[in-house]
């Protein structure tokens, strides 16, 4: 998105020996680890100092006395071509350095001019002289070390493996490919270079691709989960920033993160806001809500009677009052998180209607994001929904999603009311810079209208000025959101785990004309009893994120703005006073 480079390739080398063609093995070892007194007698009959010669053989410096050894101890390679095993000469020494080819051609060079003056053999009766080469291929390199579940890793042989290295190797949209080496594989398909064999590199380029991801709000984001993380230590926490108005994802991140330096001792490489669904809880009731004011069944202050109890099939839901009878407006419902008052919406829509809005919404099924393995989550058909089942998945039960999902749906339901298709690619351009191919945002339908947007976004920022979702209340933007916290399935219990929940909260800010999209899930948290809630699990995440990309992005406030007045006193003036009340929602009684 702003031109930091996230992954590109980089020229390495890789040495070889041929061992049984080296008879002074002791005076090779030493020309490769750069012995001063091997270097001095050389010097001394070629007039070259010890500093020049130790320069030039400086691509040597990584090597090691064992790795040496090793080299020497196996000798040669066993090559299978056509069924047939062979021997073959030829050894890894070294695999992928990063380098200069020119200076590692000059220091081979190097090496065998003064293993040959001083050791007095004749290269030209040597079948095989080149006792030490190398050759030359591309590895990827990720220099900020930030969207590693995004971006992917590829093989050594620069084949895409996950995120969007393998989206892109499938897709062919970046087909340059530096080096294919001729010869046999071994079992982890590892190719060994046997006598004869060849090494073809291409003159075709690769392209560049250009992302939608901001380098910073991805370094944001994986900074606090990743502080959070640690802290509460949960399965997982995934978090996705999208820009409402495109479906651009400017940061998307899963912890615990794949560390690209230490690819043995590491988290799965999986892009889980992408591809593990689960239980959201109540963060779909805003959805079920703004479905009712589309179909034009209520209003955002009809009236609904919520029993302190309320008995569908042999399940009894309880309303959030503690065993007392209240009445609720609709938009009510949302604030209080009230489950008796969510359902009796969704069975004023009935399930057909439930099941095409939750589709919609871009439930059970996938987005569509330029990543591999994406989950479509899990909603069964309505036809197949008992009572009891309706009326938990008015509040986020017997559906599992994506965060990636309910980034999209969220983001619909804010932006006037237009499902986009979540995307990572903006465009493939060459190496000189012209574009290619360009991805356009996707409006890929109309899930509500745009009056009904509207009042949802007032709904939701109520839920954070009073509702369950007041600690992500800034003193200068307005925020809409919601909490869901859903209990853990556990197939020991043959239940739900009232020890172990998903903490969700998704919101976007700011209120009043929205850029953003942010939904935090954590998985699992390992907190105290009183922690087990999404108001005090993924709320602090949330604010977090949010508060350091309206910084950064520097966003002009919406609620106040503060000002030098003319005595020189730092003071304010609220703004936009009218956006919770006007043509919306009654005020509360005072």
């Amino acid at each position: 998105r702003n031109g930091t480079l996230l992954a590109a390739s980089e020229k390495v080398v890789s040495f070889y020996l041929r061992p049984i063609y080296i008879k002074d093995k002791d005076l090779f070892t030493k020309i490769l680890l750069r012995d001063k007194g091997v270097l001095e007698l050389y010097g001394r009959k070629k007039n070259i100092s010890v500093s020049k010669l130790m320069e030039l053989l400086s691509p040597f410096s990584t090597l090691t006395k064992e790795e040496i050894e090793r080299a020497y101890e196996k000798k040669y390679t066993l090559v299978k071509v056509k069924g047939k095993t062979y021997r073959s000469s030829f050894v890894w020494l070294k695999k992928r350095v990063s380098i200069s080819p020119k200076k590692t051609a000059k220091a081979v060079s190097l090496a065998l001019k003064i293993y040959f003056k001083l050791s007095g053999e004749n290269p030209f009766k040597l079948s095989h002289p080149d006792l030490i080469g190398y050759t030359t291929e591309y590895k990827r390199v990720y220099p900020y070390d930030v969207g590693s579940t995004v971006v992917g890793i590829t093989s050594p042989f620069g084949e895409g493996i996950s995120g969007l290295e393998r989206y892109l190797e499938k897709k062919k949209l970046i087909v340059g490919k530096p080096i294919e080496l001729y010869g046999s594989k071994d079992a982890r398909g590892r190719v060994y270079l046997g006598e004869g064999a060849t090494v073809f590199i291409t003159k075709e380029k690769g392209k560049n691709v250009e992302l939608t991801i901001d380098a910073n709000l991805q370094y944001i984001v994986e900074k606090v989960i990743s502080e959070y993380g640690k802290k509460w230590k949960p399965k997982f926490i995934n978090a996705v920033l999208m820009d409402v108005r495109n479906g651009d994802i400017l940061a998307a991140a899963s912890w615990p993160f794949y560390d690209y330096d230490n690819p043995k001792k590491n988290a799965p490489l999986t892009p889980r806001y992408a591809v593990s669904p689960y239980e959201p809880g109540s963060v779909m009731k805003p959805l079920v809500l703004a479905a009712a004011l589309n179909e034009g069944l209520i209003t955002p202050n009809s009236v609904f009677f919520c029993p302190a109890r309320m008995k569908i099939g042999n399940k009894v839901f309880k309303n959030e009052f503690h065993g007392k009878d209240v009445k609720l407006r609709a938009w009510e419902i949302i604030e209080y998180s009230d489950n008796v008052g969510i359902i009796q919406v969704a069975q004023l829509l009935g399930k057909e209607k439930l099941y095409d809005y939750y589709k919609k919404f871009g439930f059970g099924e996938k987005t569509g994001v330029e990543l591999p393995g994406e989950s479509r989550g899990i909603f069964r058909n309505w036809k197949k929904w008992r009572d009891v089942d309706f009326a938990t998945l008015a509040f986020g039960h017997n559906i599992s999603v994506t965060t990636l999902q309910l980034a999209a749906a969220y983001s619909a339901l804010v932006n006037g009311g237009i499902y986009y298709k979540p995307r990572l690619l903006k465009a493939v351009v060459d190496d000189k810079g012209r574009v290619i191919q360009k991805f356009n945002p996707i409006p890929e339908r109309r899930v509500i209208s745009e009056r009904v947007s509207r009042e949802m976004r007032r709904i939701l920022t109520m839920v954070v000025e009073g509702g369950t979702g007041t600690a992500t209340k800034f003193e200068n933007f307005y925020v809409g959101g919601k909490t869901g916290t859903a209990q853990r399935f556990n197939l020991k219990l043959h239940g739900y785990d009232k020890t172990k929940i998903n903490a969700t909260f998704a919101g976007s800010f700011p209120s009043t004309n929205p850029r953003y999209v942010l939904v935090v899930s954590v998985i699992e948290p390992k907190v105290k009893k009183n922690m087990l809630w999404a108001s005090k699990i993924a709320v602090p995440i949330f604010r977090d994120i949010a508060e350091r990309t309206l910084l950064y992005e520097r966003v002009k406030p919406d609620k106040r703005e503060y000002y030098i007045d003319k005595s020189g006193n730092l003071t304010y003036k609220p703004i936009n006073t009218d956006f919770l009340y006007k043509n919306g929602l009654q005020q509360k009684e005072k």
